[in-house]
């Protein structure tokens, strides 16, 4: 695989990245896999889901296609905090506190389902385009990639973006040695799995500045305040990412593509008309683009 598009974390704001995507598919950006962390997992697997989706109906292998249904999936069906998750009401939360049953502070059911109903494993091992997504194994601390062909890749799929505190850990057929979260952890963005993997020609999106975003949040709101905290974290790991992969790296092609501005989005009160503005941002800066 010599072409590697990599796509870092950034919750809701990795509509932001599904822009930038369709830009430069529609320009006729073709990479040969698809990688991605936390909400970059979420994107890679739409796409490649939709990659195979055209193999198995005979269909000719359009990238456009597969980016115009990414668009319309964040524009359509994630138009409101309700469709990715749900809080727990105060009583839940302290039930499970005192019981040592913490399962986060939000339910990713609504999450869940959703990936259940817009992903088929038939599509994704179908797809001519690799996948690897990552999550980190917080038993041992450390990474893991993981491809369609693993069984349990849908459960992997949740963990990647599975938000520490946030939202619950997730165990692998309920095995405790195998609780994950978030692969954000510890790569915002696999670029160094890229490398590792042969990748001659990568191109990765991000959906942070690299200077960390301005504004202002209730400090007092402890969904907020977790969201803030965990912005500050993947921020400098991303930049000391970036930085080593291209610093020890300089033979290859690495392209980073940024915001120019800061991603304002309240991840507890967004609307599809935030959703919308977040697209079009990514697309702006994807047909700026020149790779």
């Amino acid at each position: 695989m010599s072409n590697i598009l990599v796509l870092a974390g950034g919750s809701v704001k990795g509509a932001f990245q599904a822009g930038v995507i369709k830009a430069l598919m529609d320009k006729g950006y073709e990479p040969d896999a698809i990688y991605g962390v936390s909400a970059g997992s979420l994107n890679a697997a739409y796409l490649v889901n939709q990659l195979g989706s055209q193999a198995l109906a005979g269909e000719p292998i359009s990238f456009s296609q597969a980016a115009h249904d990414l668009w319309d999936f964040w524009e359509t069906r994630i138009t409101r905090p309700e469709c990715l998750s749900k809080p727990f009401n105060i009583f839940q939360l302290g039930w499970t506190a005192l019981t040592k049953s913490f399962k986060g502070l939000v339910s990713t059911e609504p999450l869940r389902l959703l990936l259940e109903d817009v992903l088929s494993l038939r599509n994704l091992h179908a797809s001519p385009i690799g996948l690897k997504i990552g999550a980190v194994n917080i038993i041992e601390g450390d990474m893991h990639y993981m491809d369609p062909s693993h069984t349990d890749f849908l459960t992997y799929l949740m963990a990647s973006s599975a938000v520490p505190i946030l939202m619950p850990v997730v165990k692998i057929n309920g095995e405790d040695r195998k609780s994950y979260l978030d692969g954000g952890l510890r790569d915002v963005a696999p670029l160094k799995k890229a490398v590792e993997d042969g990748g001659k020609h990568i191109v990765c999106i991000a959906c942070h500045m690299e200077t960390i975003e301005g504004g202002s949040f209730d400090s007092g709101d402890l969904l907020a305040l977790v969201d803030r905290v965990m912005d500050i974290a993947v921020n400098e790991i991303l930049n000391a990412d970036i930085r080593e992969v291209m610093t020890l790296n300089q033979h290859l092609s690495i392209r980073a593509i940024r915001p120019p501005q800061p991603l304002t989005i309240d991840i507890q009160n967004f609307t599809k008309l935030d959703i919308r503005r977040l697209l079009e941002l990514g697309y702006a800066v994807g047909q700026e683009i020149e790779l």
